[in-house]
């Protein structure tokens, strides 16, 4: 048999591609991008348990001072998995860049109740997607406002502000790399339908839950920790026999 060099790279992709074992149905397109899902009212724990490590992270802490409106020296919030403690312009709103690494559906969480527009670079104004309060305990952020973003090549200008103090801590997060399978679990037994499920960072809608194979989602007594029942012809355990 003649191997060539496709053959070759083709064997070297497949075992790369075992090694990181079968992927979770839908979550093949993990990293595409895609703007926030319609129906989306509130973040999900995921992506707020992200936010608030890096919140009470102090090593990772970043201090910039913002300026008033964009200047040459209007400084950037653009470096992942940082805690910006930004300082605002006495009593007024203040001025810092942001340039995502990946487009997509950013969160600004924010440690005050404050405003928080996005411009690109053409002075554009850019629709908020989501904004809504956190309440998260132990972590100082309380609000999270999201913006899509396409632009990876030139920064965005986010105004901020006014906060009380004139201090405000702000960390980013990306939807898409927190997103959650959730499995709908119709029949309430703690296990859900892998065959309908929704991938989401945000809240899952009622009646959706992370755990599945649930065999039969219409009925509450077959499951995979219910006790089989030998002689009926159901497999209540959802372990492919009738018997055990």
């Amino acid at each position: 048999m003649k191997i060539t060099m496709r053959n070759v790279w083709g064997a070297m992709l497949g075992l790369s591609l075992a090694a990181c074992g079968p992927a979770v149905e839908g979550e093949e397109s993990a990293q595409q991008e895609q703007s926030l899902e319609a129906g989306c009212t509130q973040l999900g724990s995921t992506i707020t348990g992200h936010a608030c490590t890096h919140a009470n992270n102090s090593g990772d802490l970043v201090a910039v001072t913002a300026t008033s409106g964009l200047t040459s020296g209007t400084p950037n919030i653009s470096t992942a998995h940082k805690f910006y403690s930004v300082t605002l312009p006495a009593g007024a709103t203040g001025t810092v860049k942001y340039r995502p690494s990946l487009a997509g559906s950013w969160a600004f969480y924010l440690t005050k109740d404050i405003t928080v527009s996005v411009k690109d670079s053409s002075g554009n104004t850019v629709a908020s997607a989501l904004g809504h309060a956190v309440s998260a305990t132990g972590c100082s952020l309380v609000k999270a406002v999201v913006f899509d973003l396409t632009s990876t090549t030139t920064d965005y200008r986010v105004d901020l502000g006014s906060a009380t103090g004139d201090q405000v801590g702000v960390v980013l997060e990306r939807l898409e790399d927190s997103r959650v399978r959730y499995y709908q679990d119709a029949d309430g037994d703690a296990y859900g339908n892998g065959s309908v499920s929704k991938f989401t960072a945000c809240v899952p809608p009622s009646g959706y839950i992370t755990q599945r194979f649930d065999c039969n989602d219409a009925n509450a007594s077959v499951n995979p920790a219910a006790a089989e029942v030998t002689g009926n012809s159901v497999d209540e355990n959802c372990n492919g026999s009738l018997t055990n």
